[in-house]
């Protein structure tokens, strides 16, 4: 109340996935200091954990149509309702260990993993569904380290339009492979073993959103490098150059600094530009490379007013 200024920045931070409501209402000068209601706006603070689609799903072995790929592709699913069609699932067919592994494109912080059990009609009565399951992170495929806390998969109801019921923490495990080894189904006998579908999520810790966007062109010679810092990050690497393989693999010149943004030193017209930013973590010091991006800056400079020229 009696504020003056046209920016409010409310104490606190805001709660991820929460919607918040706020008005403004307008007073008028003095002597009459008219209220004119405004109206009711809102917005939503970002999710704490986004979307993460494997490349690829590898299992000790599988039945013929029943691929590991079938639990990332989407297949069965109505939305997030899961079918009963046994082509959609993967499905094993030896002793075990069974297994089923998933790869990421890179390296990410692992937030959770969603599963839909294997959900065929006749589940109630053989129980292909995984039960008791152990999973593990790696970053490199070679050394892998243990989930904590991992709860019994639930059982599918063998029926249509199946939610998924099982949720694993992943802590926030820096990984790019994730496997599932199960140890024994719903049937209590011994394989197959199955899944319908899973999801993972992670957090963002690298940089995004870049500005200029990637690829841009036109950019202005004076322009300024903007991001959205990764979640928890302290510091900012950033590569710049005229050479993305240099950017790529870090031996760009690079300087750090505390605010997500970057002003380089004079631009040449008509030149793309490459630029990464490796966010370190406030807490574990680690770092995490971004993406490389580039833009092109404008061909010519417009001189303005030309005409009033007179020399």
């Amino acid at each position: 109340q009696g504020q003056t200024d046209t920016r409010y920045d409310p104490a606190g931070a805001w709660a991820y996935g929460q919607t918040y409501y706020w008005r403004i209402d307008e007073v008028n000068q003095t002597p009459d200091r008219t209220i004119f209601k405004g109206e009711v706006w809102s917005f939503t603070v970002e999710p704490y954990s986004y979307p993460l689609q494997p490349v690829a799903a590898t299992a000790s072995s599988a039945q013929a149509g029943m691929g590991p790929e079938t639990t990332i592709d989407g297949s069965g699913l109505t939305g997030d309702l899961h079918g009963t069609e046994p082509t959609t699932m993967w499905l094993s067919t030896g002793a075990g260990p069974n297994w089923i592994q998933y790869e990421f494109n890179q390296v990410y912080k692992l937030h959770e993993l969603q599963v839909w059990n294997s959900n065929q009609m006749i589940e109630a009565f053989l129980g292909f569904g995984a039960k008791t399951v152990t999973v593990e992170t790696s970053v490199d495929g070679t050394t892998w380290a243990p989930v904590a806390n991992v709860p019994e998969f639930a059982r599918a109801p063998g029926a249509a339009n199946y939610a998924a019921n099982t949720i694993v923490q992943l802590g926030g495990a820096d990984a790019r492979f994730v496997r599932l080894t199960i140890a024994a189904n719903w049937g209590g006998v011994a394989p197959p073993v199955g899944l319908s579908e899973v999801r993972f999520t992670y957090v963002p810790v690298q940089a995004r959103s870049p500005q200029p966007a990637t690829a841009a062109t036109g950019v202005s010679v004076d322009t300024a490098l903007d991001w959205r810092p990764g979640r928890g990050a302290a510091s900012h690497q950033v590569y710049f150059g005229t050479d993305p393989n240099a950017v790529a693999q870090g031996t760009a010149p690079a300087q750090t600094v505390t605010a997500p943004s970057f002003t380089p030193d004079a631009l040449d017209l008509g030149t793309t530009y490459y630029w990464r930013v490796d966010e370190v973590n406030a807490v574990t010091g680690v770092s995490y490379p971004g993406d490389v991006w580039s833009f092109t800056t404008q061909d010519y400079a417009v001189v303005d007013d030309f005409e009033s020229y007179n020399d």
